[in-house]
């Protein structure tokens, strides 16, 4: 059985700290065989890198004591700094292998796991690279306290030294917010997708980022939510995938129903 979580953003203050710790302690049990942490666990874009890691240190402690080869961290954008943790000191040094990407084959049906930026950049984004957007994410794991100007005078910074012409918004609104979110859905679902995400036709993608969580009909693309507390409707709140004998559903954290 393989669960998959993702968004859970520690260290903002409209995390799902406690409910994501109690998680953890039932999926650190012989029933869940692998955990896969999608991207943005951490928030580096909006506190100190150092004060995060403290206040979250009981989180961190739980997924280090988990069995070797249980846990896969892939990076997300809010937390894009790990990757280049991992590089810097071997892969010897964490116990969890960190990556941008994953595969996994459970039964009979093979899986392709992101956390999703990737998706947004292909589908809001162009002509931004998903390579410059990751540069960005990386810079970004260093802002603190001040995303709002600070975001978008790093990233006009950023473009005027590459060159570029094009302007990413920092604020938008609501229904702006949803049409991109529906673009972000529509390139997840359609049948071409593998050729811009590295993956093969074949394979069920899992991803998160949006915080919107679903699965297509066919079982084919599931969106893991988040543990994040930004919507009023609490069906969007603390939900993670199962896959169990090659197949996926999308659930919200209930500890007499889990897994």
């Amino acid at each position: 059985m393989i669960i998959v979580a993702s968004d859970v953003h520690l260290g903002s203050q409209n995390s799902n700290k406690q409910e994501f710790m109690h998680f953890l302690d039932l999926c650190d049990s012989p029933a869940v065989d692998r955990l896969v942490l999608l991207g943005d666990i951490l928030d580096f874009w909006r506190r100190n890198n150092a004060s995060v890691i403290v206040e979250n240190s009981d989180v961190l402690e739980k997924i280090g004591r988990m069995k070797p080869g249980k846990v896969h961290y892939i990076v997300g954008n809010h937390d894009y700094y790990i990757l280049r943790l991992s590089k810097r000191y071997a892969s010897d040094y964490f116990h969890f292998p960190v990556s941008k990407s994953l595969r996994l084959t459970d039964g009979d049906s093979r899986f392709y796991f992101i956390h999703g930026y990737e998706l947004e950049v292909l589908a809001n984004l162009e002509p931004v690279s998903i390579e410059n957007y990751e540069s960005f994410c990386d810079r970004m794991c260093f802002s603190e306290d001040v995303l709002g100007e600070y975001a978008s005078n790093l990233w006009n910074w950023y473009e005027n030294r590459k060159g570029a012409w094009w302007k990413v918004k920092v604020i938008k609104s609501g229904p702006q917010i949803r049409e991109e979110v529906n673009r972000i859905e529509a390139l997840a679902k359609s049948k071409g997708k593998y050729l811009l995400l590295g993956m093969h036709p074949g394979e069920k993608l899992v991803f998160g980022h949006t915080h919107d969580p679903f699965m297509c009909e066919d079982g084919m693309v599931a969106n893991s939510g988040s543990w994040f507390n930004e919507f009023k409707n609490s069906n969007h709140q603390n939900t993670y995938v199962k896959i169990d004998r090659g197949k996926m559903e999308v659930k919200t954290f209930d500890e007499n129903n889990f897994p």
